[in-house]
């Protein structure tokens, strides 16, 4: 080798020296940084694992208390759970459906006492009653029944309540942080209205005696009044129906008496029934089925007695077929035209009746002229009969009884108004009538006398009757 070529050998391996152990310090330091970066990250996963551990186990510690104090209440109720006054807190369902048995058969087992005077006596059972007896639960949400027999879903009820919440609810719960629901459980007892009606409907056939009050008969007979008795069941229904619907424990007594009912007519007042204060005669045929007729009504009306303000419709009265008796076809009104029409001839007994009344100085309530003026009676003092058209109602104004007497004799309609001898005060009635243009129009009054003194008019009507067509 020449010098030349050593020289230039040597100067290239001295260069190349300095790079190799750049680069090798370079490695180094790379080395080192991930050394220390694995090293850090291996730090922090082992802080992270610690400190998930130490809250894993604080979680679970917590969880572990919390159940620890909830577990116990599980099959007890909460706060706010009431049975009436009684606080359910703390009871479990045997203690609660146990109570409610207990209130459920001391209901039950009730009775009922009725004492009537001192002779009769009636005991009934709830059963007997047909009361209803139930727990009504009552909650923010409304309000649910429990019949008697259901008191075990009631206590699985009031015991299951808030404890669908999660556990950390129910541990704020037991400690106050947090309100539970509230439910009243409250006792319902039902009466059967009807079933108590039906018993004092029994009380009242068995005790009630209506009076009967004095009669008196055509031949002015009497027969004594006889006082009744009463038993005030709408009283009874109405102790029973408080009684049964109550939260009363205690058996029901109690003792009834029946009061008497005075009869309204009595003998005493019948026995002044002894002088005619107004009568009306009227002739008929009594041959033929008119005049039958008109006996048949007379008999039918005959005897009825008017206590005061007492009324008769003379209608209903005539047409009161309870004797078995009808009536036969005879002449009446029809369109201005005589017919025959079945009754014929009656409107001549409530026509003579009306004017005895007047005579009586009674004006009826009701009263209605015929279509064509009769022949009995003067214009404006008729008085006609239609079954749902035209009655004659007639009331008893006097402060005393009246009896309507009505008889035929021959040829002759007498109707007579029996009452007291001064009935009338002293006053003396008198019929008058005035009639306009054609003279079918009439204007009638009753006038009024003392002695022989007119000391006032009444008007009674204005008719107006149509001209007879014949045919």
């Amino acid at each position: 080798m020449k010098p030349e070529e050593s020289k230039k050998t040597g100067l290239h391996k001295t260069a190349e020296k300095p790079v190799a152990a750049e680069q090798s310090r370079t490695n180094s330091r790379g080395a080192m940084v991930l050394l220390v970066m694995i090293a850090v990250m291996v730090g922090l996963g082992i802080t992270y694992i610690v400190l998930s551990t130490r809250g894993s186990n604080a979680e679970q510690s917590r969880q572990t208390e919390m159940e620890s104090v909830v577990n116990p209440h599980l099959s007890t109720a909460f706060g706010n759970k009431w049975l009436g006054d009684e606080d359910l807190e703390g009871k479990d369902e045997t203690y609660i459906r146990r109570r409610l048995e207990e209130i459920i058969d001391r209901y039950n087992s009730r009775t009922v006492t009725i004492r009537i005077g001192k002779k009769h006596q009636y005991t009934y059972s709830m059963k007997d009653l047909n009361e209803t007896i139930q727990f009504v639960c009552k909650e923010s949400g409304g309000e649910t029944g429990y019949s008697a027999g259901r008191e075990d879903a009631l206590a699985k009820h009031i015991v299951s309540l808030d404890k669908d919440l999660p556990i950390k609810d129910q541990y704020d719960i037991i400690n106050g942080k947090r309100q539970t629901k509230q439910a009243h459980i409250e006792l319902q007892c039902i009466p059967d209205k009807n079933e108590v009606t039906k018993i004092v409907k029994k009380y009242s056939e068995i005790f009630d005696v209506a009076p009967k009050n004095a009669t008196i008969k055509k031949d002015f007979s009497i027969t004594k009044e006889r006082d009744g008795r009463v038993l005030d069941t709408a009283k009874i229904a109405g102790d029973l129906n408080d009684y049964l619907s109550s939260d009363e424990t205690n058996d029901f007594s109690r003792i009834y008496k029946t009061s008497p009912v005075k009869a309204t007519v009595k003998a005493s007042y019948l026995k002044k029934i002894n002088t005619v204060i107004g009568s009306m005669s009227t002739v008929f045929i009594p041959t033929n089925v008119r005049g039958e007729n008109i006996k048949l009504a007379a008999s039918r009306v005959d005897g009825k007695l008017l206590n005061p303000g007492e009324s008769i419709s003379f209608l209903d009265t005539l047409y009161d077929d309870s004797d078995g008796k009808s009536y036969g076809k005879a002449g009446g009104f029809l369109n201005n035209k005589v017919v025959q029409v079945e009754g014929g001839g009656i409107c001549q007994v409530s026509t003579t009746a009306y004017d005895a009344f007047l005579f009586a100085g009674i004006i009826p309530k009701e009263r209605y002229p015929h279509t064509c003026r009769v022949s009995y009676v003067k214009p404006g003092f008729d008085a006609a009969l239609a079954v749902g058209v035209k009655d004659l109602v007639v009331e008893n104004t006097l402060d005393c009884p009246l009896m309507i007497r009505a008889y035929t004799k021959e040829s002759k309609l007498y109707v007579a108004i029996y009452s007291y001898k001064d009935a009338k005060g002293g006053n003396t009635y008198k019929l008058r009538s005035k009639t306009e243009g054609d003279g079918l129009t009439v204007e009638s009054f009753l006038d009024v006398y003392q002695g022989d003194t007119l000391i006032e008019t009444r008007a009674l009507a204005v008719d107006t009757y149509k001209r007879l067509r014949s045919g």
